[in-house]
């Protein structure tokens, strides 16, 4: 999975998990370690907000059990989301790179190995 599939991945996740709850943060037990790395790395880009000192206490007080960490999408991330899931999904262009290249059957040279050459 590339890195744009990834980081949309982990902003739908914010995002399905953040509507679930009904107050739009995810929190600590809702993703795994990596994810919450991934979430950090998308915090620098201004796509997600973590929670600053207040909030886990507010949020510790509804969930009824201590909050250590949560992140919610900012506005530019639910833009990004929007403009990614509108997109199509990435997918090899017809005629692209590998269809330029053939298969060659050199009977002599490597044991009758087949080789791969682009066409002059």
């Amino acid at each position: 999975m590339r890195s744009g599939e990834r980081a949309l991945s982990v902003l739908e996740a914010l995002c399905e998990r953040g509507q679930a709850v009904g107050h739009g943060w995810t929190l600590d037990t809702e993703l795994l370690p990596p994810h919450q790395q991934q979430v950090n790395a998308l915090e620098n880009q201004g796509l997600v907000e973590l929670a600053c000192r207040e909030d886990p206490a507010e949020l510790s007080a509804l969930e009824g059990r201590p909050v250590w960490w949560a992140a919610r999408l900012t506005p530019y991330g639910h833009d990004a989301l929007t403009y990614g899931c509108s997109r199509p999904r990435a997918e090899p262009p017809p005629g692209g790179e590998e269809s330029d290249r053939q298969v060659v059957e050199d009977p002599v040279a490597d044991g009758g190995a087949a080789r791969v050459r682009r066409p002059r």
